[in-house]
């Protein structure tokens, strides 16, 4: 198997996406604790974090575990 830049950026990409939604999960608590701490604010925080989580452990799964060639 050759080296594949694009893949390796990709994988970059995937994993910056994954530890963006777990630092916006975990700064969440204190972040709300400096602001208003409205409910809409608190799930809107948490509804990103869970997306980018999702999005990096999708695009991780995709290029580790399918056969798709390019």
């Amino acid at each position: 198997m050759a080296f594949d830049q694009r893949r390796s950026i990709q994988i970059v990409w995937a994993v910056a996406l994954t530890a963006m939604g777990v630092l916006l999960c975990v700064k969440t608590p204190y972040a709300l604790e400096v602001s208003s701490g409205s409910s809409f604010l608190k799930f809107a925080r948490y509804f990103i974090g869970i997306f980018l989580i999702g999005g990096g452990v999708r695009k991780l799964y995709w290029l580790y575990f399918s056969d798709h060639k390019e």
